[in-house]
């Protein structure tokens, strides 16, 4: 994801919490009035008040946004607390901008792979605050929607990322008859 940030791109960090992703690409160098935060907790958003961007109450299933108005929309461990976590991904995939990228990251329905997994995994089940999302699942749902591609990232523990490209511009532009192509 910070291989993707630029200074001047618009962000939205969906399901925010404390800000830490925000404060960091503020950190380094991103400029905040680029930078929106999205949560639908206030608690969450009240940690966030010393950040000077945009923040908004509001739920990923839900997105209070146009289409296609963010350059790059991150969701890191929010996606999997949510009912429908379909329906979120769709409104992230909504919000990106022909071009644009969206990046998960989720607890992942893989196998546990020592102690540390273990733990965290029967913690988040006993919690009852999440659930573990398929990554190729995820994959595949991305690609369903037009113009999107989508690919798992290697991670670490229980978890798993998905960085996924807008492409429908350049689809759309390529697709066209050439005599389309022509017109002025």
């Amino acid at each position: 994801m910070r291989a993707l940030a630029t200074s001047d791109m618009k962000l939205l960090d969906a399901g925010c919490g404390t800000g830490r992703l925000a404060r960091t690409l503020i950190a380094e160098g991103m400029r905040p009035k680029s930078i929106t935060l999205l949560d639908p907790s206030e608690a969450m958003l009240a940690r966030c008040a010393d950040i000077p961007v945009l923040k908004i109450k509001g739920r990923l299933e839900a997105l209070p946004f146009e289409d296609g108005a963010f350059d790059l929309v991150t969701c890191v461990w929010a996606l999997e607390t949510v009912p429908d976590p379909h329906l979120a991904l769709t409104e992230l995939c909504r919000v990106v901008r022909p071009g644009g990228a969206l990046c998960l990251a989720f607890c992942a329905d893989e196998p546990a792979r020592g102690l540390a997994d273990c733990l965290m995994r029967q913690a988040l089940l006993y919690r009852g605050t999440g659930q573990f999302l398929s990554c190729a699942d995820l994959v595949r749902d991305i690609e369903s929607f037009d113009g999107f591609q989508a690919r798992a990232i290697p991670s670490q523990g229980p978890a798993a990322t998905v960085l996924a490209r807008r492409t429908d511009a350049l689809v759309q532009a390529v697709s066209r008859p050439e005599a389309e192509l022509e017109k002025p």
